[in-house]
C-alpha cells in the first residue's frame, strides 16, 4: 500500500528521513515531509500529473516537515494545486505556516481526529488519528488509515504502541503495524 521515500529517522541521511506515499493516477498521498522528502520527491517525478495533494503530518519535528513548505509552494506555485493537510492540532500548523511564509490561500488544514479523506482516486480512505508520546514538547501522534478493505497503524516516533493498537493488531482487526524506530542508542532518545 505505501511506497517509502526514505527510511532514516533524522539521522541516517544516507536512508532519507522517514516518508511514505500512495499515487493514484492524479492524487498523492504523503505522510510526513521531512527535510529530504521534497528532493526525494523531485528526484521520482512524483509530481508528474498530479491534480490533488494530502500530507498526513504525524508531527513537527524537522525530520518529519523540515520540506513541508518546498512542498506547499511547489504545489501551489507550479501545480497550482492547493494542498490539504491532515494534522490534529490547526492551530500549531498554522503557527508554523506563518513563520515560514506559507499564506492561508496555500493549503487547506483538515484537524478532525477521524475523517474521510476526500479523494475518488484513492479510495476516499478513512484517516483516525491516535495520540502518542514522543517528546514533552511536542504533540505527536500515530493513526490508523482504512483503504482497500485494509488497516495500517502508522507511527512517526513514539516509544510505544498503543495497548488497543497491539490488541487489534493480535486479533486481526489491523493488518499492518509500521513502528518508526531509531536504532541509535544516546540518553534521552525518545524512540
Amino acid at each position: 500500500m505505501f511506497n517509502f521515500l526514505g527510511i532514516g529517522s533524522a539521522f541516517n541521511t544516507n536512508l532519507g528521513n522517514t516518508s511514505c506515499y500512495i499515487k493514484e493516477k492524479d492524487s498523492l498521498l504523503l505522510v510526513d515531509c521531512g527535510g529530504t522528502v521534497f528532493h526525494e520527491i523531485r528526484k521520482k517525478d512524483l509530481f508528474d500529473g498530479i491534480n490533488n495533494i494530502h500530507i498526513i503530518i504525524t508531527h513537527t519535528h524537522p525530520d518529519h516537515i523540515g520540506s513541508l513548505g518546498e512542498v506547499i509552494f511547489y504545489a501551489y506555485y507550479l501545480l497550482q494545486i492547493k494542498t490539504k493537510i491532515y494534522y490534529p492540532n490547526y492551530k500549531l500548523i498554522n503557527q508554523l505556516f506563518s513563520c515560514i511564509g506559507v499564506k492561508d490561500e496555500m493549503f487547506e488544514v483538515y484537524d478532525h481526529k477521524s475523517l474521510e479523506i476526500q479523494d475518488l482516486n484513492l479510495g476516499r480512505p478513512k484517516l483516525s488519528f491516535i495520540p502518542v508520546f514522543h517528546l514533552e514538547t511536542v504533540d505527536a501522534f500515530s493513526f490508523i488509515i482504512e483503504r482497500d478493505n485494509k488497516k495500517i497503524y502508522y507511527s512517526g516516533d513514539s516509544n510505544r504502541i498503543p495497548e488497543q493498537v497491539l490488541s487489534s493488531f493480535k486479533e486481526g482487526k489491523i493488518d499492518v503495524l509500521y513502528q518508526d524506530t531509531c536504532g541509535l542508542d544516546y540518553d534521552g532518545n525518545a524512540h
